[in-house]
């Protein structure tokens, strides 16, 4: 593997030791393929509360459309429609059109199932001329995400001359689906970082050993997504650079310095956190997995 094709960026107080890749760590919303969604929709979500079975619908437009008759929506799922709703324009800015509703029956029970997670959403634009544009999106009743897999290393040796990658992984369950989640990131305490062995030329501080209470992060320090295992349960990973014992710097193709030389690749141990949010705002974590850097 090339391990130059990485854009890199990296916290200085372990920058010396565990390098991550940078990665792109958004997660899209469902695409529309019609031309009119992406030509004249600014902004579209949704949301569902679940302790007060509120339903958020918001829906702009670039500008003003003033063809359109109506705008409605439903829910549905497996082809059953569920509920149905209108949008109304805002008086204050006629580019908007929202619904805020609470989603109870004749009997002030729930509409949505307390087993169903995931719902289909279907927006209906009635233009003067009788036309008709419609677009879907998903709609998720919120649960928490669940990390039911990782595979972190108990050790990892270190090259002595070159550079290696350390590999991450895990598999989160979320039955909102895919679209749900959030981030998958991890965080690292550099539980100890044993001393460098050599004289210190580079950093002053190199005989020092490094021992570090708090969990530390990165904005790049994110898993990427790997594949779905099914329609719930999703894979994701993620590729760390290792630098060698004798403290070698990471140059690219052409020569240019990545990463400048230290005195030495410490060897220790850290401990890494893994955290899954997801666009509820709830949560899982692991935290306390050790892994042991030697020769």
């Amino acid at each position: 593997m090339d391990l130059y094709c990485f854009r890199l960026n990296t916290l200085y107080l372990i920058g010396f030791i565990l390098i991550s890749c940078e990665s792109d760590n958004s997660i899209d919303n469902e695409e529309f393929d019609s031309d009119f969604y992406y030509n004249n929709v600014a902004a579209f979500y949704n949301h569902y509360d679940g302790e007060f079975n509120r339903l958020s619908v918001y829906l702009e437009f670039l500008d003003e459309i003033e063809n359109i008759v109506s705008i409605s929506g439903y829910i549905e799922e497996d082809g059953n429609q569920i509920y149905e709703f209108n949008l109304n324009k805002l008086n204050i800015n006629p580019r908007v059109y929202t619904f805020e509703g609470n989603l109870l029956d004749s009997y002030n029970n729930p509409i949505l199932s307390d087993n169903t997670f995931l719902y289909n959403m279907v927006i209906s634009i009635d233009f003067i001329d009788n036309s008709i544009y419609q677009f879907s999106s998903d709609l998720t009743t919120p649960i928490s995400p669940e990390i039911i897999n990782y595979n972190v290393p108990n050790s990892f040796v270190l090259d002595s001359f070159n550079w290696k990658i350390l590999t991450i992984d895990l598999d989160i369950k979320d039955l909102n689906g895919f679209s749900n989640i959030n981030s998958v990131k991890y965080e690292i305490k550099t539980t100890l970082l044993n001393a460098c062995e050599n004289e210190c030329i580079i950093d002053d501080n190199c005989n020092q050993d490094i021992i570090g209470e708090d969990y530390v992060s990165d904005d790049t320090w994110v898993l990427d997504y790997n594949e779905s295992i099914n329609d719930t349960t999703f894979s994701f990973l993620k590729e760390i650079l290792i630098r060698p014992i004798d403290g070698s710097a990471l140059y690219d193709d052409e020569g240019n310095i990545i990463f400048s030389e230290t005195d030495c690749g410490r060897t220790g141990i850290v401990e890494f956190k893994l955290i899954v949010t997801d666009k509820d705002g709830m949560n899982d974590m692991i935290e306390g997995i050790l892994m042991e850097i030697i020769k």
